[in-house]
């Protein structure tokens, strides 16, 4: 019972800080000691079409699920990921220009690693592992074809996170990250297929676009889970 009261009396303390700097307009770091380090990531489903954009990996770190800074204004259009991602740029070379999948990319880059007697970054230690990898990749399109992206939790995954990896910038667009976060071979299929619903894995916010959508409601009670719903809500209204 008493730790449950201080939790509540912490949290208490916590939105009081929040709400005095963020009343007397101290935008400075002081706001983000106060945000508890809690996992906020979450699933939705969208339109494909809202996904205009990607971001380096260089140019991004993901230390929090609010984020300050100018990282969002290095987002690149779209149309350019398959110059800076492989694994894009091989569904690309297989499913539109016809290409066979050992001349891809994705398989001239992995069977070097293999050659070289190391193991790729998904565990392939041979090239017959990696033409079971390809092979797979041939399954997921064919699913997806048949009956659409289906979800981690209705595919009943233990890591339902593994969704296409997505951050949201200042003005609130959908920017997919470059790679490591998940996603990157089912959003070309959609694309090629023409799926207009995928489910994006949103893995950080910019607390710009999160102080835009919660001025004048300082009296509402917001932990850091209820601003994520909160944000959660507005984006699925936004991406229908």
């Amino acid at each position: 019972m008493w730790l449950r009261i201080k939790k509540k009396l912490n949290n208490f303390l916590i939105l009081s800080k929040i709400i005095f700097l963020k009343k007397n307009k101290i935008y400075s770091d002081k706001i983000f000691f106060y945000i508890p380090k809690e996992k906020l990531e979450f699933n939705i489903q969208i339109d494909i079409k809202k996904i205009n954009f990607f971001i380096l990996n260089k140019d991004i770190s993901i230390n929090s699920f609010f984020l300050n800074g100018l990282w969002d204004k290095n987002k690149i259009n779209i149309k350019n990921y398959h110059k800076f991602n492989i694994n894009y740029k091989s569904i690309y070379e297989i499913y539109v220009e016809k290409r066979k999948y050992y001349e891809s990319s994705e398989y001239k880059f992995k069977s070097k690693i293999i050659n070289s007697g190391k193991i790729t970054n998904r565990g392939q230690k041979s090239l017959k592992d990696l033409k079971k990898y390809f092979i797979s990749i041939d399954k997921l399109k064919k699913n997806i074809k048949k009956n659409g992206y289906i979800s981690q939790k209705n595919l009943k995954t233990n890591n339902l996170s593994d969704e296409i990896g997505v951050v949201i910038g200042r003005h609130g667009e959908i920017i997919k990250l470059q790679d490591k976060f998940g996603g990157t071979h089912r959003l070309a299929l959609c694309q090629i297929l023409k799926k207009k619903k995928v489910y994006i894995s949103i893995k950080a916010i910019h607390y710009k676009f999160l102080d835009s959508n919660i001025k004048n409601k300082y009296k509402v009670n917001l932990d850091d889970k209820m601003l994520a719903l909160y944000i959660k809500k507005k984006l699925e209204r936004a991406c229908k």
